[in-house]
Formats: structure tokens, sequence, C-alpha cells
């Protein structure tokens, strides 16, 4: 389902956005070249799919292609409040789970605080198709920049919560706790080159 993939493409491209800070983040604080390494690593496939996309955006297009180009973009934008909470959930299990030099700010505590906002990210994802795809008005439309603009919202909650707790991991020494951090955050950096890369191949296919 092509609507499903923008929602990926989104998620995909704020990740990379989000995750190439903690390589910025790593450099400054930990390890200059380590850090450095690895924001090139996925800065250079993210920046050539973001050029990609930038040109697509300044291709004549008749109107009925416009429409539906603006509607890819805010399915997509559902994506990218998933990304910024998925962001805050794993920075939250390194210092909540694994270095335990912090404690949830949520109400509701961990994990609850975490299922109390996908509980909110993935039925609007659905409405969000529901009013662009199926009920096909111009009144759905601004419906649905609404309710993206409150998603925006509540993603840019979690991305400052996810900043609040990345920097309290410290240094990525040889101990278990670090290690496993470690472990975690180059899997998900690999992960999104790779998913950039793939992008970059299928936008050229």
């Amino acid at each position: 389902m092509s609507q499903a993939k923008n929602v990926a493409q989104g998620f995909s491209a704020m990740a990379s956005g989000i995750w190439l800070l903690t390589c910025a983040w790593v450099s400054t604080n930990i390890n200059m070249w380590f850090g450095l390494g690895l924001f090139l690593f996925l800065a250079v496939p993210f920046t050539i799919r973001g050029i990609g996309f930038l040109k697509s955006l300044t291709m004549e297009m008749q109107a009925q292609a416009r429409v539906k180009q603006v509607k890819s973009i805010l399915m997509s934008l559902q994506g990218v409040g998933l990304a910024c909470w998925f962001f805050d959930v794993i920075s939250t299990i390194f210092v909540v789970d694994i270095k335990q030099s912090g404690y949830e700010l949520n109400p509701l505590g961990w994990p609850l605080g975490a299922v109390g906002a996908l509980v909110y990210y993935v039925p609007i994802t659905f409405v969000a198709y529901y009013l662009l795809y199926k009920v096909k008005s111009k009144e759905s439309v601004y419906a649905t920049i609404v309710i993206t603009a409150v998603t925006l919202f509540m993603g840019a909650m979690n991305l400052n919560a996810g900043l609040y707790n990345f920097p309290k991991t410290g240094s990525f020494t040889l101990s278990m706790d670090n290690l496993a951090i470690l472990g975690i955050w180059l899997a998900i950096i690999t992960i999104l080159a790779i998913l950039n890369i793939v992008a970059i191949i299928k936008n050229k296919g």
C-alpha cells in the first residue's frame, strides 16, 4: 500500500535526521572520529535521498498530481511523529532500563507513558488515511492538516524528551551497559542508512 510506504518514508527520513544529531553529539562529547565516521555513514545516503525529494517537489505537475503529492506528504508527516516517539522510547530505554541514571517524567510511568503516546499516533494515522483517501474532499484535506499539526506538536514534545534523555547516557566506555547502548545505537544507524539507500535505488528505478 502506497500510503503505508509514505508513512514509512516519513519515519525513516525524520529518524535519520534525529540520529544524525546523536552522531554529532557523540562526535562532540565522546569521540570525534567515531561520531564523525558514523555521521558520514548515515548523512551521505540521507542527503542524496533528500536532494531527490526536493527535485520531485520542483517538477512541473498537473493539478491532480499536485494534490496527490500533498496527500502523500501529509501521510509521510504521520511517520515524522512516530520517529520522534521512537527516539524518545529508545533514549528512555538507554537511561531508565540500561544506565538507570534517570526516570520517566510522564505521570503514567515507564513503559505506560510510551504506550500512551503510541495509542495516539497509530489511530490518528488511520484517521488521516481515511480523511485523505476515503472522504476525498477539500474539507477532509484541511482537517488532515489540522490533525497533522497536532501530531507534529506531540512529536516535538517526544523529540524534546529524547534530547533531554540522550546526554544522560554518558560516555561509551567498555562496560556492559555502555556496550549494550552502543550496540543498539549502531544497529539503528545501520538500519537507517540501509533504508535511505533502498529509497534512493527505488526512486531511480
